[in-house]
């Protein structure tokens, strides 16, 4: 559908700005145009909290691993001290690239002309350019950006100005806490591209609807009744939520046994999980015996990466049979993800359409609508 002109008027989305049960979804534009999400990336993801990585990734003095946020290029290193630094993954002499994929390394040497950064970003080596009253190491260490965590959960902010991690995160991590989230160790990654806009798959993740028909044979054979789940449960902070009650764990496919129960449970989470998704773009599962984060990457207006994380409680690496059971897990994510990840881009078909045939949200997909209307939020002066 062809955007409009004034696409920041806020009477373009007059609809999707009323009660749930009144609403529409976004208009086709907002998950195809350019424009609209050089704005995005301008407003949202230059502003708030990046959730970029967990610290179980780089253990070590020199881990490091690189990242893109909404095409920014990062670097997340451990320096000597243990503490762990983002930086701009950008040489301060011509701008080169420093790092590629993940590893451990001594320093961070430039490709193009060899300027060397210490763990701690400082520069501490041009070869054949000598230090001189124009020119000091100490002016040009790699540009940081802040980093933040909780539970050993990785966070950067592109704004000076920003408000801290704790404020944006509100109560989700008192809400978390009984799954014990600081013992909670990253097991396995897996990436996959999809071809879909960035806000499609925030919103199938908290779409109800939908598991029934996209995988009836998978997460729709652990019985749910009338697909229960809590809804338009009330948080504070950058986040949506729901829980969904069930028998066994959400983490396997219907019939595998897995890990013992978390031991810190109590209450309602032991009987089903707890879905938080922390804007914009991190997607959580705890469930009775594991968690797992799905990242979502926007490399576009219609395309995005999907980075599915799965956690165990450090213990569990210590059961000779670890990986044979884990791999229980991971099958599950290797089933379920492909499903989704096609829907979506059928999604994205459709929404290239000349016209907005998009038009009703349902009693099912309401923090689909909280979730829109907080982009909105964000985008619209």
């Amino acid at each position: 559908m062809h955007e409009p002109e004034d696409l920041f008027d806020p009477t373009h989305y007059a609809s999707v700005r009323v009660a749930a049960e009144q609403a529409t979804p976004l208009p086709n534009w907002c998950y195809t145009s350019p424009n609209f999400y050089r704005r995005e990336v301008e407003r949202i993801f230059m502003k708030v909290w990046n959730y970029v990585g967990h610290a179980s990734q780089i253990p070590q003095p020199g881990d490091f691993f690189s990242i893109e946020v909404a095409g920014a290029p990062l670097v997340v290193i451990r320096g000597d001290d243990g503490a762990i630094r983002a930086f701009h993954n950008s040489c301060r002499h011509r701008g080169s690239r420093l790092a590629w994929d993940e590893g451990n390394c001594k320093h961070l040497t430039c490709p193009y002309h060899n300027w060397t950064y210490a763990r701690d970003g400082a520069l501490i080596a041009t070869p054949l350019i000598e230090e001189d009253d124009g020119f000091r190491h100490d002016d040009f260490s790699l540009l940081a950006v802040s980093l933040e965590k909780w539970a050993g959960f990785l966070f950067v902010n592109f704004d000076p100005n920003c408000a801290s991690l704790t404020d944006y995160l509100g109560d989700l991590p008192a809400n978390c806490a009984p799954y014990a989230p600081e013992t909670l160790v990253c097991a396995r990654r897996k990436t996959y591209a999809v071809v879909g806009n960035w806000k499609l798959y925030f919103e199938n993740y908290n779409d109800s609807l939908h598991i029934p028909f996209v995988h009836g044979g998978t997460l729709a054979r652990q019985n749910v009744k009338g697909r229960q789940r809590s809804t338009h449960e009330e948080t504070e902070g950058a986040y949506i939520t729901h829980f969904t009650k069930h028998e066994g764990s959400r983490g396997l496919l219907t019939g595998e046994t897995g890990f013992p129960k978390i031991d810190s449970l109590a209450g309602r989470y032991k009987t089903g999980t707890y879905y938080p998704c922390l804007y914009p773009t991190i997607l959580f599962g705890w469930t009775i015996d594991c968690m797992w984060i799905f990242e979502i990457r926007p490399t576009g207006p219609e395309t995005m990466d999907l980075v599915a994380s799965s956690f165990f409680p450090q213990d569990r690496f210590d059961q000779p049979d670890f990986e044979e059971i884990a791999e229980r897990y991971y099958a599950r994510v290797d089933t379920v993800l492909p499903e989704d990840n096609e829907v979506v881009g059928w999604q994205q078909e459709g929404l290239r359409g000349p016209v907005t045939s998009a038009s009703k949200i349902t009693h099912m997909e309401t923090l689909c609508h909280a979730f829109d209307n907080w982009v909105l939020d964000q985008v619209l002066d």
